[in-house]
């Protein structure tokens, strides 16, 4: 049976045996009827010789732009013949749970903290695969040591999520979902996606500004963006734009200017540190780094002409995914799990 482009990007790259390896699916979307959102992930991870055993997880967190009170994380481990995956078509399976190109669901309660996340979601979306990287260079090559595409970069969720007990319906809920897998996570990184914007429902940023490791080194700061606006696309991810690009992020506030021939963008994301659930990552090595996820972050972006004529705005009241990651934990922000 011949794949779609879209489905194979998103095979599984694991051959079940390499070792200093991760791969992992995340999924988001915003529902606005209830001001809520969720992030969850499909994780496997084959660590170093001699770090452990490869194990494989299913995580979740779930948002409240309500009351962030409410917001809570959950994660479960399981072996990794708990795993389970095909290669003539996409599926993933861990446990109970599945992840294919139209559907994921999965049942989470969190052995540690009692807490419980449930999803059960049809997914659409006719955008092709976002690829952060211009060139299959970079995701045949040894540069860099994370690859990371979305397949579902403009997509629309419907069905159910239930949180603690409480079932929340969704209904074409904006969303993405994303595959990544390496070596190594990157250094350090800041990155945004939004497709709720409530001047243009189909307008979509991407943002991405990252510090990777090149041996002993540190790579200045690399960033990527894209926009669709107006119903065209501008992509601003060769590596010339990498440095091109202006972006300035700290925890809860990031800054960011791109431009082409035909556009010229300012914009900034921030969220408020209860709006941002830390979760701890893991390299394939055993050395750890922090996620500071907010699906719940507002934006607003002003574009331009060449002749710096403003013609277009774009903004979204906690509608906004960014999340901001370091080798460090931030006092500022609880780390759930």
């Amino acid at each position: 049976m011949d794949l779609s482009r879209k489905e194979r990007d998103n095979i599984l790259r694991w051959d079940g045996l390499a070792k200093g390896f991760f791969e992992v699916y995340y999924l988001k979307w915003n529902d606005e009827p209830s001001r809520t959102a969720g992030w969850v992930r499909y994780t496997l991870t084959s660590p170093k010789k001699n770090v452990g055993k490869p194990y494989c997880e299913l995580w979740g967190i779930f948002f409240d732009a309500e009351n962030p009170k409410n917001n809570y994380a959950v994660k479960r481990r399981f072996p990794i013949y708990d795993l389970a995956w095909e290669t003539r078509k996409f599926m993933v399976r861990i446990a109970g749970a599945e992840l294919n190109m139209d559907r994921c669901f999965a049942d989470v309660t969190d052995p540690k903290t009692g807490h419980s996340l449930a999803w059960d979601f049809r997914i659409r979306s006719g955008s092709d695969t976002y690829r952060y990287f211009p060139s299959e260079f970079f995701y045949s090559g040894p540069f860099p040591k994370t690859k990371v595409l979305s397949p579902h970069m403009d997509a629309r969720f419907n069905g159910r999520v239930v949180v603690d007990g409480r079932q929340i319906d969704v209904c074409d809920a904006p969303g993405q979902q994303i595959h990544l897998w390496g070596a190594r996570y990157a250094q350090r990184w800041a990155r945004g996606h939004c497709n709720t914007f409530s001047e243009d429902p189909c307008a979509v940023w991407e943002g991405l500004d990252t510090q990777i490791r090149m041996g002993p080194v540190k790579s200045p700061h690399l960033k990527l963006f894209y926009l669709k606006f107006d119903g065209r696309s501008h992509f601003f991810n060769s590596p010339a734009y990498w440095f091109k690009n202006k972006s300035r992020w700290e925890l809860g506030r990031w800054e960011f200017e791109f431009a082409d021939r035909e556009v010229r963008v300012m914009g900034v994301v921030n969220c408020e540190y209860d709006e941002i659930v830390a979760v701890t990552y893991t390299d394939p090595d055993g050395k750890k780094l922090w996620c500071n996820n907010s699906k719940v972050a507002s934006i607003s972006m002003k574009i331009f002409n060449p002749s710096g004529t403003l013609i277009g705005t774009l903004s979204s009241d906690h509608g906004s995914a960014a999340e901001f990651v370091d080798r460090i934990i931030f006092p500022q922000v609880l780390v759930r799990i």
